[in-house]
């Protein structure tokens, strides 16, 4: 009877332990004999090892402060391409009438017909659209500003960035963004802009008016930028607001305005007080029937000239933050999906 070799034993007794193995094999169990682990001797402790390897993985806060350092620096890189407009760069059209240019370039006046309009972009801080009969001028652009000019016509634009990259110069005066989006039109005489979100700035050398989102304004050469007057308001409250403002020191023009005021329209009050219009006190006194005023805020201090005061008032209105342009962080999405929502 031929035995097998000590290998092929050995290769049966991996897998059938009652066949038994060479020698050689036998000698080394015999060696480690004394290492064999007996379970009944020592039994694991499953529930400290199932503990061990708790403690040995990594927290999920780990995990999230690690996508949260990712973003942020991947938000700060785009923030800071989107403001990184090299000086004199003209500014990409997106849509135009065949045969227009297909950019507009720093100190060319864009004469657009009146049947035409036109789609370009702010740098790369936002988009404008222009109507028909607009006459632009871009005069300035670098990083985070761009100064224009807008003689006559109406643009629409949507920006995110920093207050003041973007300022147009209008026959009345001076309309600054503060990060937002707004609608502007100019017609020689006067400047009207309709706040969409954010904040826009109207500075003349008279004055300036600051304009929140869902309130018009418009301003004259010849007098204070008018102010601010929300768009659902009474056709009647804003006609009379800026009555007033033309300088009817009327009764009646008063009279309307106390009657026709709401809670929301205590900001255009508030303004009113401040610049010294007729009938300051009944208009305080109705702003506070209508929203009081803070602890420690008295009409009667506002009415002494108390800005201070006046401006404590102010910010308990449910109004946007000035200048809080990072609020306003849809502006920077595309019009086009900002528009789907």
């Amino acid at each position: 009877m031929t035995t097998a070799p000590h290998d092929d034993l050995d290769d049966v007794y991996l897998w059938d332990p009652e066949t038994p193995p060479s020698a050689e094999v036998r000698a080394v169990e015999r060696r480690l004999a004394p290492l064999r682990f007996e379970p009944e001797a020592t039994p694991l402790d499953w529930t400290r090892a199932g503990a061990f390897v708790v403690r040995r993985r990594r927290p999920t806060w780990l995990y999230a402060l690690a996508a949260a350092a990712v973003l942020v620096v991947a938000v700060g890189s785009l923030a800071a391409w989107r403001w990184s407009w090299p000086a004199g760069r003209p500014w990409p059209i997106d849509a135009a009438p065949a045969g227009a240019a297909r950019s507009l370039a720093v100190g060319a006046a864009l004469d657009l017909p009146a049947t035409d309009r036109m789609h370009l972009r702010v740098a790369r801080i936002g988009t404008m659209q222009i109507d028909g009969d607009t006459r632009l001028t871009l005069r300035s652009t670098q990083g985070t500003r761009h100064r224009l000019t807008l003689d006559r016509g109406t643009v629409h634009v949507r920006v995110w960035a920093p207050p003041g990259s973007l300022s147009f110069q209008t026959p009345a005066g001076e309309v600054i963004d503060l990060g937002c989006e707004f609608d502007l039109t100019a017609d020689g005489v006067r400047s009207v802009v309709r706040v969409r979100s954010g904040w826009v700035q109207l500075d003349n050398s008279l004055d300036e008016s600051l304009v929140p989102a869902g309130a018009m304004s418009e301003m004259r050469a010849d007098r204070v930028p008018g102010v601010a007057v929300f768009e659902d308001a009474s056709p009647d409250f804003m006609a009379a607001v800026r009555a007033l403002e033309a300088g009817a020191a009327d009764g009646d023009v008063l009279r309307r305005i106390i009657v026709a005021a709401r809670p929301r329209d205590v900001y255009t009050l508030l303004m009113l007080v401040e610049r010294g219009e007729f009938g300051s006190d009944l208009l305080a006194r109705r702003a506070a029937d209508l929203w009081p005023p803070p602890a420690g805020v008295t009409v009667g201090a506002i009415l002494r000239g108390n800005r201070d005061a006046l401006w404590q008032w102010r910010d308990t209105l449910p109004l946007p933050p000035p200048k809080s342009w990072l609020r306003n962080w849809r502006d920077a999405l595309p019009s086009w999906f900002a528009d789907r929502r």
